[in-house]
């Protein structure tokens, strides 16, 4: 039946379009948010620079080795055997 057919290919044809957009909406969704993420991870590590500068002012030595500045040494009042 010639007419079932051409129905038929009307709606794989009206999914398919319907699919392409959401395809082409989803698609502007994860650009936006990839932006956002972006902007906001700028942001944060422009504050965090700000950050670290300020506290490492504040400080007038220089105290130990990869962010374990602010650990206190439990052992150092003990004689050595720990």
């Amino acid at each position: 039946d010639p007419t079932w057919g051409s129905r038929e290919q009307g709606e794989e044809a009206k999914y398919i379009n319907e699919k392409a957009t959401l395809y082409i909406q989803e698609q502007a969704q994860l650009t936006a948010l990839r932006e956002e993420q972006k902007i906001r991870s700028t942001a944060s590590n422009d504050n965090a620079t700000k950050d670290a500068t300020s506290s490492t002012k504040d400080r007038d030595f220089e105290g130990g080795f990869g962010g374990q500045e602010d650990l206190e040494d439990r052992y150092a009042t003990t004689s050595g055997e720990h």
